[in-house]
């Protein structure tokens, strides 16, 4: 396996900070952990924040001597990325979680993105994969600004991001209030200051599987969190209203699904595709 930091590269070249957070991913880290490693660019920095797993996540970790990385209790997803960009050397920083992971050799494709041009952030197209499954099909991520942002949550893509360090140090970075918006109350301040340049490559892979954040069981907390986050923007109240009306049909349709399965009525394959990303 070739790997990023036995290359040379000039130390001139823009770092690449990539941060995970993680707590008990000990099943899929590892290849968050090597999607890192395949990349065809080698000024990289990785940084695990763990919350203190109590599974095998450690024992991986440890087992990468490259990697910078803490594990210890903390105060939620958006603490530990805060934590991560605290001790970030990079230029560009890049958030990929425990269990999603980037497409080989992407990272001299950001960092030419942002050579030539004066790009805040960077969206890239996303794969979804359902465990069991066959690997996810690249869809071209829709268009990010703030009005669009605020028409539709829904698109967030946050796995085949990347930021220019100074512009998330200029909207404060993460907010620790939020537990399953903190990516698009990020976005929704980013976009404040400049939309994204989107690119049309093929960048990351996001997991769908049982135990995720995003599953049905927090629909309605993550509704909660996106209309706070509306309300402070001063967005109109009918925004507002449709995406509560959607959100809670998104619950009640993952609800129903969710019973049939263990009614025995819906195979127990289709489980997993309850699950919708944020």
């Amino acid at each position: 396996m070739r790997v990023a930091d036995q290359r040379t590269m000039a130390r001139n070249d823009p770092m690449i900070s990539v941060v995970t957070p993680s707590f008990n991913q000990g099943p899929y880290i590892e290849q968050t952990i090597r999607s890192v490693l395949h990349q065809n660019y080698g000024h990289v920095e990785h940084i695990v924040v763990d919350g203190g797993s109590t599974d095998d996540t450690v024992d991986i970790l440890s087992r990468y001597p490259h990697i910078i990385w803490v594990s210890e209790k903390d105060r939620g997803q958006a603490d530990a990325l805060n934590k991560g960009l605290a001790m970030a050397q990079g230029d560009i920083i890049g958030w990929i979680n425990s269990d999603d992971y980037y497409r080989d050799n992407i990272f001299a494709s950001v960092v030419a993105h942002f050579r030539r041009t004066d790009a805040k952030w960077l969206v890239g197209n996303l794969a979804n994969l359902f465990e069991g499954g066959s690997e996810g099909v690249f869809r071209q991520s829709p268009k990010v600004t703030f009005d669009a942002l605020v028409r539709d949550p829904d698109i967030v893509r946050q796995q085949p991001t990347f930021f220019r360090k100074e512009a998330l140090m200029c909207v404060g970075a993460w907010n620790t209030d939020r537990y399953m918006a903190m990516d698009y109350d990020l976005w929704v301040r980013l976009a404040r200051v400049a939309p994204p340049m989107m690119v049309d490559e093929d960048w990351a892979y996001f997991r769908n599987h049982a135990a995720q954040k995003s599953g049905h069981a927090n629909i309605l907390r993550q509704s909660a969190e996106i209309t706070a986050i509306l309300r402070r923007e001063k967005v109109a109240s009918r925004l507002i209203a449709s995406h509560r009306i959607k959100k809670s049909w998104y619950w009640a349709k993952g609800l129903a699904k969710e019973r049939l399965i263990n009614l025995g009525i819906v195979p127990q394959r289709y489980r997993i595709r309850a699950i919708r990303q944020k």
